[in-house]
């Protein structure tokens, strides 16, 4: 397909589509002419993964190319690519003296028996989360920590299982990007619609919560 049918098919537009392919985002197409390029369908789905990572996740670009370069120069250690993908999904923190937090993310991390690397980015997150919450005085907040963290395993075992059993390390990256971005994007939305209706609950018992007007009726002639 030629570049303007690629930018029918994914809805990223043509300009769009060359600034990822001067940033090394997106393959070079199949060149027919030094100035015309065919595309196929890998081109297709990688837009799709890119405008997920960047409207969706809210990635910076330079996050995405590391993404990709990760890909690229993946060695045999799937583990570890694996891993390095993962990484590149959360958004890098302002370092700052985080001594006692991180030691009790590491006790956490001690408790549930989690094997985690020293130098995944995801400790200095909630590093971060633990000592925002007891600056703002919403310390009760951690006594969620266990649950959130029992939670949060439940769902990343089903994940990696779905990861798993596909077929090919591209592919198992490719549900790895999917499941943190849109994963993350469909837990948050249904836990602030299951938040409204926990409230809902609670305050207004004896009421049920109107989801949409109801049609008006035309009087009876």
């Amino acid at each position: 397909m030629r570049m303007t049918e690629l930018s029918e098919r994914s809805g990223v537009p043509i300009p769009t589509i060359r600034y990822y392919l001067r940033e090394g985002l997106l393959p070079s197409g199949r060149f027919t002419s030094p100035n015309q390029a065919t595309y196929d369908d890998s081109h297709v789905r990688r837009l799709t993964l890119i405008r997920a990572m960047v409207e969706v996740g809210e990635m910076p670009i330079a996050a995405v190319g590391r993404l990709f370069r990760h890909l690229e120069t993946k060695d045999g250690d799937e583990f570890a690519t694996l891993g390095l993908v993962q990484y590149s999904l959360v958004r890098e923190l302002s370092p700052s003296d985080q001594s006692d937090a991180n030691a009790r993310v590491q006790d956490l991390l001690d408790r549930l028996g989690w094997r985690v690397r020293d130098d995944n980015p995801a400790r200095s997150v909630l590093a971060t989360t633990i000592e925002t919450l007891e600056r703002l005085g919403y310390d009760d907040v951690l006594g969620l920590l266990d649950r959130y963290a029992a939670a949060a395993h439940e769902l990343a075992e089903a994940e990696v299982d779905l990861m798993l059993a596909r077929e090919g390390l591209d592919n198992r990256a490719g549900a790895v990007v999917v499941t943190g971005i849109l994963g993350d994007a469909m837990l948050g939305a249904l836990r602030r619609l299951a938040q409204e209706d926990a409230t809902a609950r609670k305050l207004r018992p004896a009421k049920t919560a109107r989801t949409k007007s109801s049609p008006r009726r035309k009087p009876a002639k």
